[in-house]
């Protein structure tokens, strides 16, 4: 588990991702100190995709459908993506939507849950912002989704050690 203690994410976390969603390949240089600045941008990937999974998919979406929809985007990915851990995605999915029966497990290896968290930004992006403005909205929804985040898990990690 991570400590997001001293984490905080600024604007150059949300330039860094709007670079990065554009396809920039430029975009660490957004940020000051990449390596020190990881859990961030990583925070605010993780908001992105939730942000897009919430706009996107409806929140009655059953499991069945969440199993389906992963399915077919692994397929529709070079016929089959193997870097797309089926079980993880649909759980990042379910947890996305407020699915409050995810499964505690091992927390899978980081590149795992970005691989999935990408493929589902990637397919569902283009549908949710359709222009620079959309952009601009989803960047800010994305940044006060993660603020949000980040407060309530700093929050419970003083309260769990005080």
């Amino acid at each position: 588990m991570n400590d997001y203690s001293s984490v905080v994410v600024r604007d150059e976390h949300v330039e860094a991702l709007r670079l990065f969603l554009l396809g920039d390949p430029e975009w660490p240089k957004a940020l000051k100190d990449p390596e020190r600045e990881g859990d961030a941008f990583a925070l605010m990937v993780y908001a992105a995709f939730a942000v897009v999974v919430r706009r996107e998919l409806p929140p009655t979406f059953t499991y069945p459908q969440i199993v389906r929809y992963v399915a077919d985007l692994r397929t529709s990915r070079n016929g089959g993506e193997r870097g797309i851990d089926p079980r993880v995605t649909e759980n990042l999915i379910r947890a996305a939507l407020g699915d409050a029966s995810v499964d505690e497990e091992p927390d899978p290896a980081p590149e795992i849950v970005a691989a999935g968290e990408l493929a589902v930004l990637e397919d569902l992006l283009p549908r949710s912002v359709a222009d620079e403005a959309g952009l601009e909205d989803f960047l800010g929804e994305s940044a006060a989704f993660a603020r949000a985040w980040l407060t309530a898990r700093q929050e419970r990690e003083q309260a769990s050690a005080g």
